[in-house]
């Protein structure tokens, strides 16, 4: 059955912390009245658990605690005919009704009826989300096989289609309800499956290039929905929780094996990969397999499941390298150095294949590239699950499961700065591991405890390609460790950089334990729920960003003669170990008041503990003075102990007979923080990503070294005197602990025994959300002052610009002369939405679940560690919060999406065989473009302020040309923040008239990215092979009309450029007027734009071929 988006707003159901059901409904005679005292016996079809309670008073009865699957419920009472209801399918966290009226005669008689003839909507709980089971999870065409596409089918989910909204760029990330995509709680089989360093899940999160480090099998998922405004039981997050169940053995022995296959042969060209041009190859190959049955009848099973991923490809691009020719013509009198002789004899350049040269005179490239490249990548994915399931006792019920995942990957242009240079890519070896253990005991029939262990370890590394290589054996005396080895990232002016990313090497180790006991006692008409819940995070990391060193040549002579013109390499102990311990109580009742209303309320308080650096490597700074204090410090904060959060909803069944209920619900949600707030950074103001973990004050300060001018030579170090890194991140001391209050109101109607509609408004608002804001950032004043030659207002003698509220000076002169990005708990955000939903469930072959969202999410900061400078960094940093309040990230205001499953009729006849099995399914998704502004990237300071990426001024209407890429947006309508003499300037600020620099007034997020539109389409052929054995042959068409689907303009490189037609006339891209030249181009469809090509959604067309065995 599929239910996603099925339960679109709400609060909580009374069994959703847990990842199995329950099974609740009232007994009564044939007048109606409460009939107590009578025998309910529930058994599970599958693995024959069984468990008997007795009705209350009230003629209630409550089987929480169940795993998922399909169960029977028999009534019996002296003098009543024995009550059957069969075929009741159980899902994750639902409460599943299920009403009996006993007719009086004899016990030995039943009445049965079957689950698809009772209510299909909520009656007893109002909740938000959807359930997605394993049926829908293998059968819809989902590219790469990613369970956390499926997650944005529910409403309320929102967020690129290519999975990147707010976050450094990890998938699983996504809005819920407003939320921020780094604000959810991943949980497999009930434990924790979070990566702590970024909130993001450790299972499918990004490696290297946008591909997923490790899959979850999909075809061990039994069931995944997701939750938001959950009950008390519930926390952690303040957005979304996502709660998956893995399959379990049963009686029968069932298994499966499948390959699915992808090849570039297949696939329609790039939008931007013109004909003609060579198409990048792409081969991608998924194959695995499944078997699960009783180790003993009744009593244990065993589930085992494998799944890997074998991809291949290569990179196109075309660059510019140096000929056998260039290096002969420039070659200096004294000969190539001998250090770089030893270099050029690694052939660290290919060859040109093209015609011509791309150097025009020794000192200058001028002409076109004159290579080809190709350069390739490869990612190598292992994952395996095992689950036992063993029942002591019709009480007892022990569930173990281990899941193992194992990659390596590597891809060129891995990270910000890296190369296509074959040879030099970056390598990510990544190993995540997840244990769980839960253990559930009837104490009595009204009281069931359950306790969970869960352990989860995500460990990563980025490396260079060349890591083995160890630069001294060349000459190259960089003084690098074993453990940064590798060639140092080289630039020669107008030739492709050599040497791998500067961000490695770097790795993580990430480990969290979660334990929670929960009480489930039923008395009366209240089911009462209580219990403690504990989670550790520590982390341990190298952060080793810049230390293979870099070296930077003005020409090839240079390069040649071995005298650098520039270059750095950062030195000292980056190993930083940090830990947090959290706890959690929550008491919750759902009370019965009558038949048809249910009330839900309860209570949770959250300890998040304060994150603590195992040896004290933290610094913080005083924002009075700009000085370093908390030198060595283990944690940067003060706890926060006032995290309560009420919750509480109601559900009313109007007519009393299950078809149309009303619902509504509010509550308090905290959330945790991710210790990537204090472990390091990546702001586009800061050169190697500090933050208080790596400061160069503390007792393992991090310093940085210039490169000697040369020339190189093996008996002299390459890099000169090491000076302590500035950190440029603090942290608000007081800081205060995040939270959103979530509210709705919704009605679900039967329109059909097969059909629910519901139609339901949701909004939520968040507080103290983090943002990080320079708060060293010179006031408009003194921009003035200083474009006016006052050199006090500058920084120069006598200086004493404002700061923050403006009662501090600025850090001048100082330790901290620099950026200072302040990390404080001071952003806010709303949410509103009609949601609505059309599910058919089962009706003639067909399931099919339409959804569509109209909702608009505004904030002042979408994330605290926002990469994006459209996001936490504002305008002008002092200026009041609420003028940089603007739309959010993933603001997406209308998002239609609709997934069907359709299995054609059986026919009869000689052609049996060949016309019966044939299936279609397909998802549909249709969403209006997503917000960005422009900026300007490093082509002057226009507005005075030193920041990077300073917006411009809007002087006219916007033209928008949303069916035209290379003519997107009409860039004149921009203009640079200052003001240009009459008879014109040269676009640079530097012929802008004095005094007349300011920030811009362009509003954050105040633009439109393009539209998206994806038809993804399966169709398959079942086939009885023998009585148990099945085959099927499948084909999936992904965005199967081929509709051109472009990226947000900031997506390929993090940031849309307010002045990207440069020319001769104007270098700047500005034009004499001051205006932006040109139109904006979108450069990227969505797949490349976040560095996912051919599996991200956004591409074009690509088809998928499959076999697979299923008995």
């Amino acid at each position: 059955m599929v239910a996603a988006a099925l339960l679109l707003a709400g609060g909580f159901a009374a069994s959703a912390q847990t990842f199995r059901g329950t099974i609740l409904g009232t007994v009564t005679d044939a007048s109606g009245a409460a009939v107590a005292g009578a025998k309910v016996t529930v058994k599970n079809a599958d693995t024959g658990l069984t468990r008997e309670v007795t009705t209350s008073d009230d003629g209630s009865y409550v089987v929480p605690e169940l795993p998922i699957g399909n169960y029977s419920v028999t009534v019996e009472k002296q003098g009543f005919r024995a009550g059957v209801v069969t075929a009741l399918r159980v899902e994750v966290s639902q409460e599943r009704r299920a009403d009996v009226a006993l007719q009086p005669g004899e016990l030995a008689q039943k009445i049965e009826v079957t689950g698809e003839t009772l209510p299909q909507v909520e009656s007893t709980s109002d909740t938000l989300g959807g359930i997605v089971e394993a049926r829908v999870v293998t059968n819809l065409p989902v590219n790469g096989r990613d369970y956390t596409k499926l997650i944005y089918l529910v409403p309320g989910v929102a967020g690129s289609p290519d999975q990147i909204t707010d976050s450094p760029g990890s998938f699983g990330v996504f809005s819920v309800n407003g939320a921020r995509g780094r604000a959810n709680n991943f949980l497999l089989d009930g434990t924790d499956m979070n990566d702590g360093y970024r909130n993001d899940p450790s299972i499918n999160e990004a490696g290297v290039f946008g591909t997923p480090a490790t899959i979850l099998p999909v075809e061990a998922v039994a069931e995944l929905r997701v939750l938001s405004n959950y009950e008390p039981e519930y926390g952690r997050s303040a957005g979304g929780v996502i709660n998956i169940v893995t399959k379990s053995g049963t009686n029968d022995w069932h298994g499966s094996a499948l390959e699915f296959f992808r090849n570039n042969a297949l696939d329609a060209r790039n939008y931007f990969n013109q004909a003609g041009s060579p198409q990048n190859p792409f081969h991608n190959n998924q194959f695995g397999g499944s078997l699960g049955g009783p180790i003993a009848h009744d009593k244990t099973f065993i589930f085992l499941d494998y799944e890997g991923v074998r991809e291949k490809g290569a990179e196109a691009s075309t660059a510019c390298v140096p000929t056998r020719q260039d290096i002969t013509d420039n070659t200096p009198p004294g000969g190539i150095n001998p250090v770089i002789a030893n270099l050029l004899a690694k052939n660290p350049w290919p060859q040109p294949n093209l015609s011509g040269s791309c150097i025009g005179n020794t000192v200058e490239p001028v002409m076109p590239d004159n290579i080809s490249l190709a350069t390739p990548f490869s990612n190598r994915v292992d994952s395996a699950i095992v689950k036992i399931d063993h029942n002591f006792s019709k009480d007892n019920l022990l569930t173990g499961r281990y899941y193992f995942g194992d990659s390596d990957q590597s891809f060129p242009l891995a990270l910000v700065g890296g190369g296509l240079v074959p040879g030099f890519n970056t390598a990510t070896p990544t190993r995540v591991q997840l244990v769980s253990l839960s253990y559930v005991s009837v104490l009595t029939p009204s009281l069931v405890n359950e306790s969970r262990l869960g352990w989860n370890r995500f460990a990563e590394g980025f490396f260079p390609q060349d890591r083995s290589f160890d630069p001294s054996t060349i000459g190259l005396n960089t003084g690098a460790t074993a453990y940064n080895f590798g060639l140092p990232k080289i630039g020669v002016s107008g030739f492709a950089p050599i040497g791998a990313d500067n961000g490695d090497p770097r790795q993580r180790v990430d480990t969290n334990w979660h334990y929670i006991d929960n009480i489930s006692w039923k008395r009366g008409r209240h089911d009462v729920k209580l219990g403690y819940e504990f989670r550790r995070t520590s982390i341990s990391q190298i952060f080793n960003r810049g230390f293979r060193g870099t070296l930077g040549f003005g020409t090839l002579s240079a390069f040649l003669s071995g005298t650098p013109d520039g270059g750095s390499q950062r030195q000292g102990n980056t190993n930083r170990n940090t830990f947090e311990n959290s706890h959690a109580f929550y008491l919750q009742d759902s009370f019965r008041w009558t038949r048809s209303f249910t009330f839900n309320f309860g209570l949770r308080y959250d300890y998040f503990g304060v994150v603590q650096e195992k040896h004290g490597n933290f610094t913080n700074i005083n924002p009075q003075t700009g000085a370093p204090i908390l030198l060595g410090t283990a944690q940067l904060y003060q706890p926060d102990y006032n995290n309560f959060s009420p919750r509480s909803s109601i559900a009313w069944d109007l007519t009393g007979k299950g078809r149309t209920v009303v619902r509504a619900g509010y509550g308090f949600f905290y959330d945790a923080f991710s210790q990537d707030f204090f472990m390091g950074h990546l702001p586009f103001n800061s050169g190697f990503d500090p933050g208080p973990a790596y400061s160069g004050f503390g007792p393992n300060p991090i310093s940085s070294a210039g490169a000697n001018p040369g020339p190189l030579s093996s008996s002299t170090p390459v890099y000169g005197f090491a000076f302590p890194m500035t950190d440029a991140f603090g942290v608000d001391p007081n800081i205060r602990t995040p939270y959103m209050q979530n509210f709705n109101l919704n009605v679900q109607q039967e329109l059909a025994k097969h059909m629910v509609l519901q139609v339901g408004y949701v909004g939520s608002n968040g507080h103290k959300l983090f943002r990080f804001r320079d708060i060293n950032q010179p006031t408009q004043a003194d921009i003035t002052a200083c474009d006016l030659g006052q050199s006090a207002a500058c920084g120069g003698p006598g200086a004493t610009p404002m700061i923050h509220d403006g009662s501090v000076p600025r850090f001048v002169g100082g330790p901290l002369d620099v950026f200072v990005n302040w990390q404080e708990s001071s952003a806010n955000s709303v949410y509103h939405a009609l949601q609505m939903s059309l599910r058919i469930n089962e009706w003639r072959g067909l399931t099919s679940t339409l959804n569509y969202v109209w909702s608009h999410s505004i904030d002042d900061a979408s994330d605290g560690e926002d990469f994006v400078p459209n996001a936490a960094q504002p305008n002008d940093s002092r200026a009041p919060i609420r003028f940089n309040r603007g739309n959010s990230n993933f603001d997406v205001r209308h998002r239609l999406t609709w997934n069907y499953i359709y299995e054609f009729p059986n026919r009869k006849g000689d052609w049996k065989r060949l016309t019966d099995g044939w299936g279609i399914n397909g998802i549909v998704s249709v969403q209006s473009g997503q917000p960005f502004q422009l900026n300007y990237n490093f082509e002057d300071d226009y507005d005075g302020s030193g920041e990077f990426f300073g917006r411009p001024d809007v002087v006219a209407p916007i033209v928008y040309h949303r069916r035209d890429p290379n003519n997107f947006m009409d860039l004149t309508a921009f203009a640079a923040p200052c003001s240009y003499p009459a008879t014109g300037g040269d676009g640079f600020a530097d012929t802008c008239i004095p005094g007349t620099r300011h920030f811009g007034n362009e509003g954050r997020n105040s633009l439109r990215g393009p539209n998206f539109r994806q038809f993804d389409f399966a169709i398959f052929k079942d086939t009885a092979i023998r009585e148990r054995l099945k085959v099927q042959l499948r084909a999936e068409f992904y965005n199967i009309l081929n509709h051109a689907n472009f990226a947000n303009p900031y997506l390929p490189l993090f940031i849309a450029d307010a002045s990207p037609n440069k020319s001769t006339a104007f270098p700047a891209g500005v034009g004499a007027d001051g205006r932006s030249l040109g139109s904006l181009h979108l450069t990227a469809t969505g797949d490349v734009g976040i560095g996912y090509p051919f599996l991200g959604s956004g591409g074009p067309r690509g088809i998928q071929l499959a076999v697979k065995f299923t008995f």
